[in-house]
Formats: C-alpha cells, structure tokens, sequence
C-alpha cells in the first residue's frame, strides 16, 4: 500500500544513513527510570544547599548537572551495544530541514507571546525569572554556555537521540515525539510552561524524524536558549529596563 502525501513529509530520506537503533524500549524505560532518580537527588540537593546557606555557583551546577545526562545514555548505548555517537542522530542532514526548523520556531515564537500574555494578564510568569540569578553571578559566562551551548546539546542526545529514537520503532514516530516531549516538559519542573516546552519538543522530535539528524534540534535548542539568556543578560546589565519589560510582558 502506497504511503499518504502526510506519512511521505515526515520520513526520513531516502538513502537514510541510520539503521534501527539496538536498544530497547526498556533500555529507553530504564534510562527515565535513573533519570529520575536523578532528578530528585538534583533537587534534593539544591534544598539542601540552599537551608545550609552554601553558595555554589549557579553556572556549575547547571553545567554539571547537564553533563551528567550522558551517563544512562552512554551506559545504555555505547557500553551495552558498542555504538557510537551517529546511532544518537549525531549525523549529517539536508539543509532544508533548517528552513522547517525555522518555521516552525516563528510560530512557537508567535505561541508563546500569546501564551505568555495570557499568562500575565493573570500575574503569572511562563518562565523562572533569569535577571536576578545573572545579577548574583560574579562571572555569568559558565552559566551561559552552560544554557545556550551545553543544555541543548546534551538534551537532544537525550530526548530525541536517545529516548525518541529508541520508543519510535515500539510505538510509531507519533506516539515516541508525544512520550518524549511530554517528559522533556515536566523535567524542566516549571509547570506555567509545561505548554511551551512541550510543543517545542514536539517540533525538535518532529525534526529528527524529518532529517534523520539531531543537528536541526540542537540547532534550534540553541537558538531559543541563546534568545532567552541573551535578553535576561541584557536586562542583567540594564536595569533600567526592567520596568519598561515588565511593562511590555
């Protein structure tokens, strides 16, 4: 039976350079399990820290605690089956897949202004506050890196390349893209934005199934953290415009 028009925009193409990757779905199941044993510790320890009054620096844990996101993938992937980095879509891609990528931000984009209007309209913020952590910080460019640079790589290894690409053959590409996003959404533990984040993970899962590459994902990741650090930077070192942006949002 012949594919419809829809099933034909969303495949990888022809010639794909990946073959299913070896792991399971309870490989993948095993991997959230530790994860989220991980994120407890993580929040445990960030109470424990903040009632001892200890200061760490915010740059490092974030840093840090990105990093260690690779662990369940390398032990579950490259130790358990002997792959490397191209089985978690660490591949080359059609330029294309950019030009979608970045049509479907301007419409995220386009969402979550109306969103996050909506959102304080009723005084209510869509996202935690950046400006005063950067103010804290003596030197504020690990913590960048570690957002703009660090996190978007190591989520989309995780969630797209890891967890997507290892429930897609289990459960169809739809289904894997809702289960990831929907776990990539309730980790960043900000349920004003539970939302947001989810769509966005649904276009990057949308992405790697389009382009048999994570790189698109990871392109646009970069490009929504680095606008989001970049304007709470540039409030950081303005102050005189916070009021006008609490104004505007």
């Amino acid at each position: 039976m012949n594919s419809s028009p829809v099933e034909q925009s969303i495949s990888p193409p022809s010639g794909s350079r990946s073959a299913p990757v070896p792991w399971t779905a309870r490989d993948v199941w095993l991997g959230i399990a530790g994860f989220t044993i991980w994120i407890v510790a993580f929040v445990g320890l960030k109470l424990a820290v903040d009632w001892l009054a200890i200061d760490v620096d915010a740059g490092l844990a974030v840093t840090s605690g990105e990093l260690l996101l690779l662990v369940p993938v390398w032990w579950l992937t490259m130790r358990k089956y002997g792959v490397g980095w191209q089985s978690l879509g660490l591949r080359r891609f059609e330029a294309g897949a950019l030009g979608m990528g970045c049509g479907l931000m301007l419409l995220s984009f386009l969402f979550n202004f109306v969103y996050g209007s909506l959102l304080a309209f009723f005084g209510l913020r869509m996202q935690v506050d950046l400006v005063p952590i950067l103010q804290s910080l003596s030197s504020p460019w690990l913590f960048l890196i570690g957002g703009a640079v660090i996190a978007p790589i190591v989520e989309e290894i995780f969630f797209r390349g890891f967890i997507f690409a290892g429930l897609r053959p289990y459960y169809g590409w739809q289904k894997a893209a809702l289960i990831s996003s929907l776990i990539f959404a309730l980790v960043h533990l900000t349920l004003n934005a539970i939302v947001p984040i989810f769509i966005l993970g649904y276009i990057f899962a949308l992405l790697y199934q389009v382009s048999d590459s994570i790189w698109p994902s990871i392109l646009m990741h970069v490009l929504t953290n680095t606008l989001a650090l970049g304007a709470a930077y540039y409030l950081a070192n303005n102050p005189e415009l916070l009021e006008l942006a609490a104004l505007a949002f």
